[in-house]
């Protein structure tokens, strides 16, 4: 017996809604960074039952999982779209630096960040495999943003592989010491600081 297709997609709907609340509680609870959250703190949190909790997620492990992978996604296409708009292979670059530095300097983004900080999130079987595959697909896209710079003379000198490793290993620490409460300086003066480091000939622009 087929379900009207009214229905199906209120359905959708709510499966949708409910993943998301849950999705939100556990961004909430585990970024305290507390040692623990358990799977009936986020139910209660995010209002649903615990069947409702396993038609979404097999555990509290691939829940975890599911959250890194789609914030990392978020910021992957965040960043896509900045570095394909840019003008050129240099403004690329630093379209790149300025959108993935500002996770750190946006309330809502800087805290669902925290969350993947916390030492619990570090016990999830294959976080550490998950995560180094978000940041290659990160590193990636700043590496064709040098590459373009290097074929169209605005970055000559650049060395696509290496110096997206360096300019994505920079922006990862300011933003995990800003999660941290480390780095309490202006967005613009740690961006143009990192921009004047990695982009010959910036500064006098800004």
């Amino acid at each position: 017996m087929s379900v009207p297709a009214g229905r199906a997609a209120g359905l959708r709907d709510r499966g949708e809604q409910e993943r998301a609340g849950i999705i939100r509680a556990a961004h909430r609870l585990i970024g305290r960074g507390g040692t623990g959250t358990a799977i009936e703190d986020i139910l209660r949190a995010a209002g649903v039952n615990r069947r409702t909790f396993y038609r979404h997620f097999p555990s509290k492990d691939a829940l975890v999982l599911a959250m890194q992978r789609e914030a990392g996604e978020l910021v992957r296409d965040r960043l896509h779209a900045a570095a394909e708009g840019a003008a050129d292979g240099r403004a690329a670059v630093i379209s790149w630096i300025e959108e993935f530095l500002a996770i750190g300097w946006h309330e809502r983004r800087s805290r669902e960040g925290r969350t993947f900080l916390a030492p619990e999130v570090g016990l999830v079987a294959g976080i550490a495999d998950a995560l180094e595959d978000l940041h290659e697909c990160h590193r990636e896209i700043l590496a064709h943003a040098f590459r373009r710079a290097h074929e169209d003379g605005t970055l000559p000198g650049a060395v696509p592989g290496r110096d997206a490793f360096a300019v994505h290993a920079v922006v990862l620490r300011c933003l995990e010491m800003r999660a941290r409460a480390r780095l309490d300086r202006p967005y613009a003066e740690v961006r143009d600081e990192i921009v004047r480091v990695f982009v010959p000939g910036a500064g006098s622009e800004r």
